[in-house]
Formats: structure tokens, C-alpha cells, sequence
């Protein structure tokens, strides 16, 4: 589930090309994929005004599925919908983006 996801505005790639390299890199971190996917929320109220809330996740490969009892968007990524696992970025590839993953913690 991710829990948080926002794109700064001097950073050069689209918000979706960002998630859908943030899932690739979870799938290599970790390979076994749950059967039900990946899902996320977002909360149309926190987001700029759209005809379709979500919509990076869904140019991702995200699909809504449903709402939740306080308003947010349910969106979910089926494992065969997912992209093929692929390592992260040493974080001196990007000064300023950093690692997708921080497994230090």
C-alpha cells in the first residue's frame, strides 16, 4: 500500500513514470507479489481539481476500485498489470531524488 506519494515541481519526470518505477522497484525488492495487488488511496479533497482524481495512478496502471467509508479513492494494480521488477537507482545517479528505496532504516 503506498501511503504517501508526492511530485516536486523542479523534478523533470511525469508523476506517473515515478510510481511506475517506485512498483518496479518494490517488485525487486520484494518478488512475491500479493494475488490481490497493490493498492493506494487518495483523497480528492488534497488534490488539485480534476475531472479524475488519481489520475497519475491510473496513467501508472492503477484502476479505481471503490471508495472508502471516509471519501477516498480506492485504486489497485493487479500483479499481471504490474511492471517487470527493476533495481532501484544508486542514489548518485539523481543528486536531489535519492534512492526510491531507503533500506537502512
Amino acid at each position: 500500500m503506498n501511503s504517501l506519494f508526492r511530485r516536486e515541481p523542479e523534478c523533470e519526470h511525469l508523476a506517473s513514470d515515478l510510481i511506475a518505477a517506485a512498483v518496479a522497484a518494490t517488485r525487486a525488492q520484494w518478488p512475491d507479489v500479493p494475488p490481490l495487488g497493490m493498492v493506494t488511496f487518495v483523497d480528492p479533497a488534497q488534490t488539485r481539481r480534476k475531472r479524475d482524481p488519481g489520475r497519475c495512478y491510473r496513467r501508472a496502471g492503477f484502476l479505481p476500485v471503490g471508495w472508502t467509508k471516509g471519501g477516498l479513492l480506492a485504486l489497485r494494480m493487479l500483479p499481471a498489470d504490474m511492471p517487470d521488477p527493476l533495481e532501484p537507482r544508486p542514489q548518485a545517479a539523481d543528486a536531489g531524488q535519492g534512492d526510491l528505496l531507503d533500506l537502512t532504516a
